[in-house]
Order: structure tokens, then C-alpha cells, then sequence
């Protein structure tokens, strides 16, 4: 058991580093993404049962292989929750943000309860017997709840640029506005070289607060030109 306990500690170490170096954000996931990545993790899980079954591979290293799973997405996470962390220190001050009971707790709560489940897997607090896999799989589920408490379902206008979801746009690639609807404001942005929009629902009594910080910031952007 130490060594795939050694091996996952190894697991869990890279893949925080990654995690942290933040390889992919959410605005770059698509439906052809995810339908692969879902494709390759049931050939892989269908080829290791299959392993399994003819006696081609042991107990101990299916144990090993799922354990260095949950670790490494354990890993990732807790390294990408712990970038998002230091990015909005780093963001400074929120300037305007649409805030409501939905956008400031709903995301936590459902965090919350994630993080909860996730000690539960690890059998800390109940009778069953602590394995490795047990706890490899309540750190990713605990893991995978601190990063879900840095998102937020509106976009936070902050100091030093605009937190939408898990990345930050700063204000050097704001690009421009416009109100799609009454109540709807389209943001123009680049990122990655790509322009790029989202939109968000503005309160009319809200609506000259964040013009203000729009103005403003498009301002100090063309001074600084």
C-alpha cells in the first residue's frame, strides 16, 4: 500500500502544478471537448475492466491506477482553485458587480455541499476502513468544492479587470461596449488574440454605475496609449 500511496502523493503534486498553470479555462470548453474527453475516459475504463477480468491485470494495480486518477484530478483542482484564489487577491477591489442572493451564494452552497460529500468519501468520519481510494477520491470531490467556490454566475468588475467565471480579462484588452437589450450590456473583448463578447443583465438602477466604470476605464486606456 505505501507505494501507491508514494505514487499518488507524486500524482497529486504534478498535477497541481498543471492545474495551477491553468491548461485549459471554461470559456475554451465546447461540446466536441467534452464529448472526447468523455469518450477516451469510458475506452480507458472499458480496457482496464477488461484487463481486469482476464486476470491480465491485479487488484493492487487496478487499486493504484483508480487512486493516481483521483489524485491527479484532485490535484489539478486544488492547484487551479488556489491560482483563482491568488488572481482576484491580485484583481484588487470589486468596482461593480450585479450582486443578488443567486450570484453570491449559489455557487458556494452547491461548493459547500460538494466539499461535505467529499469527506465523507474519504471515510474519516465514518466506520469504514480508510484506504486509498477513499481518500484519493474525498480529496478530488473536496478539491473539485474550493474551486467551485471561486466562481461566480456574474461577472465581477474589479480594479484591475473584469472576473468572468474562472479568468480574468484585464482592462488593457477591454475593448468596448454596448446595451444589447434594455437591461442586457454586451462586453467586446480580446483574449487569446480572438475577440470575444459576453453579455450580462444589468438593473436599470445599476445601469449609470457601471457606465461609470466602463467610461472611466476606456479612458485611463486611451491616456496610457
Amino acid at each position: 500500500m505505501l507505494w501507491i500511496i508514494i505514487t499518488a502523493g507524486f500524482t497529486f503534486l504534478i498535477s497541481g502544478f498543471f492545474g495551477f498553470k491553468r491548461l485549459f479555462y471554461l470559456y475554451q470548453l465546447n461540446l466536441r471537448n467534452i464529448a472526447i474527453s468523455a469518450i477516451l475516459g469510458l475506452l480507458v475504463l472499458t480496457l482496464l475492466l477488461f484487463l481486469y477480468r482476464i486476470e491480465l491485470m491485479s487488484e493492487q494495480v487496478g487499486a493504484a491506477i483508480i487512486t493516481n486518477v483521483y489524485a491527479s484530478v484532485a490535484g489539478f483542482f486544488g492547484g487551479a482553485a488556489f491560482q483563482q484564489y491568488q488572481t482576484k487577491a491580485k484583481a484588487g477591489h470589486i468596482l461593480y458587480s450585479n450582486r443578488s442572493f443567486l450570484s453570491d451564494h449559489a455557487s458556494v452552497i452547491v461548493a459547500i455541499a460538494i466539499i461535505l460529500y467529499g469527506l465523507y468519501r474519504t471515510s474519516i468520519f465514518t466506520q469504514l476502513p480508510i484506504t486509498p481510494i477513499r481518500v484519493s477520491s474525498g480529496l478530488s470531490f473536496i478539491a473539485f468544492g474550493f474551486w467551485g467556490m471561486t466562481l461566480r454566475l456574474v461577472p465581477e468588475f474589479r480594479q484591475k479587470g473584469i472576473i468572468l467565471l474562472d479568468v480574468l480579462i484585464h482592462w488593457k484588452d477591454f475593448l468596448n461596449y454596448q446595451w444589447f437589450y434594455e437591461e442586457v450590456i454586451e462586453i467586446e473583448y480580446e483574449k487569446d488574440e480572438t475577440i470575444l463578447f459576453f453579455k450580462t443583465h444589468i438593473p436599470p438602477e445599476d445601469q449609470l454605475a457601471i457606465e461609470d466604470v466602463l467610461r472611466a476605464k476606456m479612458k485611463e486606456k486611451m491616456e496610457s496609449s
